[in-house]
This record gives C-alpha cells, sequence and structure tokens, in this order.
C-alpha cells in the first residue's frame, strides 16, 4: 500500500472498522456509498471476509462485528490461496519434442 493512499485513507475517509488481521475499511466523509479497505501487510483481496466484502461492493449496508478469531481467519486465507493457485506441468517434460532449428 502507498504512502499516498494510506495519507488519502486518513484525510478522507472516516474509518468504519478494523478486523482481526488488521484490514481497515473506510467510507468517504462527503459520500458514505464510496468504501475501500487498506489491506494489513501481507494480506491481499484474499483476506476478505464475505461480510466485508458485500459492504464493500454496496450490496450490504450494514457491516457486521462478527469476527472469527486471527488464526481461524488466516486459515481461512491460506486455503483460499492453495485453492487458487495455478498447478502447472513440470516444464522440464513438455510429453512432445519441440522444433530445434539447425
Amino acid at each position: 500500500m502507498s504512502l499516498g493512499f494510506k495519507l488519502y485513507s486518513f484525510f478522507n475517509g472516516n474509518l468504519v472498522h478494523q478486523d482481526s488481521l488488521g484490514n481497515k475499511y473506510y467510507h468517504d466523509k462527503k459520500n458514505p456509498s464510496k468504501r475501500w479497505v487498506v489491506y494489513a501487510s501481507g494480506f491481499g483481496p484474499e483476506s476478505l471476509p464475505t461480510h466485508f466484502h458485500n459492504w464493500l461492493h454496496n450490496t450490504s449496508d450494514e457491516i457486521s462485528t462478527f469476527d472469527l478469531e486471527e488464526s481461524n481467519q488466516e486459515s481461512l486465507v491460506k486455503r483460499r490461496l492453495q485453492k487458487h493457485t495455478p498447478k502447472h506441468k513440470n516444464t522440464r517434460h513438455k510429453g512432445y519434442n519441440s522444433w530445434q532449428p539447425k
């Protein structure tokens, strides 16, 4: 996260909630429907719980105070990352002989 974005969040946003991982949720002081998140270090979009995701995308106006314990939330994040990690074949064994110019 850049320093400029953190400064923008500090001066132009109202802190609405901070979850157990350290993600901070803001809305604009002048326009409450403009919402964003400042991720904790080492985390990204995969660390957002569903109810916070819904709040960010204006699907829900309520932000629940339900928070999982930090260890449970980190294990959920790790499972999401493993689920979406691409599984490539070994690059040394291509299964065919590629053309080599002479």
